[in-house]
């Protein structure tokens, strides 16, 4: 599988927990307000898959940018190939006429 598509699907899951722990909360603020210990753990996991999420988000951002660069990089090394053959060419034409 892709990166991309694996990133993807991670970011899917941590929204998926993220939305059940929420659901819970909400119930559990709904029903017993006195289970502080709970709601508050609960707000506590929802903000570390909100931090989880956008590392990954970040991760994901980086992962283009290093592509792109990579990108470059082989287009550049492309044309160095390129006129080193032209080069190797024209020296062995000059070699010929000495």
């Amino acid at each position: 599988m892709d990166i991309g598509l694996k990133l993807l699907l991670a970011k899917g899951k941590i929204l998926s927990m993220k939305w059940r722990i929420k659901l819970t909360r909400e119930e559990l603020e709904e029903k017993r307000p006195t289970a502080k210990a709970f709601i508050d753990g609960a707000n506590d996991v929802e903000t570390d898959l909100d931090e989880v999420y956008n590392v990954i988000d970040d991760l994901e951002t980086e992962l283009r940018i290093q592509g792109r660069e990579i990108n470059r990089c082989l287009q550049i090394n492309g044309q160095l190939k390129q006129r080193i053959e032209e080069l190797e060419h024209e020296i062995k034409f000059k070699n010929v006429d000495l």
